[in-house]
């Protein structure tokens, strides 16, 4: 259904967060407070900063706004190889790349013939073909949870 249609529905948060934590794979790239891995952004606050429709969108076109300091780049190595990941870092000597399964690659500059910026988010972009549309309703409805401490 449209994004409008799905934002008008009612999820069930403690179904949301189970799918979060499992069959929807969120925590593998997300953390939150402190739980889940560093690839994606952190989502303890989410639910103080985006809309209920801007939190579907994000998860079912995740490349219509990526946010900064996540953003993709593929590094093409002299070797043939291209490692594609997140920049973490980057010193006069070399590059760190952090893949989508959160495992950072330091890759001297010695050894990269380019590194080109995507346009295309390393999230994936058919998370919700995973889920039915009711639990995917419920994840939404678990992260418009997460809001600020005392909010």
């Amino acid at each position: 259904p449209p994004v409008p249609e799905l934002a008008k529905r009612t999820g069930d948060a403690a179904h949301g967060k189970e799918l979060f934590n499992t069959k929807a794979t969120c925590i593998k790239c997300h953390k939150v407070r402190g739980e889940g891995k560093e690839v994606g952004p952190d989502l303890s606050e989410i639910g103080s900063k985006l809309s209920k429709e801007a939190m579907f969108v994000s998860i079912l076109d995740p490349s219509a706004g990526i946010s900064h300091n996540y953003e993709t780049y593929s590094a093409i190595l002299d070797s043939g190889n291209i490692v594609t990941g997140l920049k973490v870092s980057e010193t006069d000597d070399s590059v760190t790349i952090r893949s989508s399964e959160s495992i950072d690659k330091v890759i001297s500059k010695g050894e990269i013939e380019e590194i080109i910026k995507s346009s295309v988010s390393l999230m994936p972009a058919d998370l919700q073909k995973t889920m039915s549309e009711q639990e995917l309703v419920d994840v939404v409805e678990y992260i418009t949870t997460l809001k600020k401490v005392g909010a």
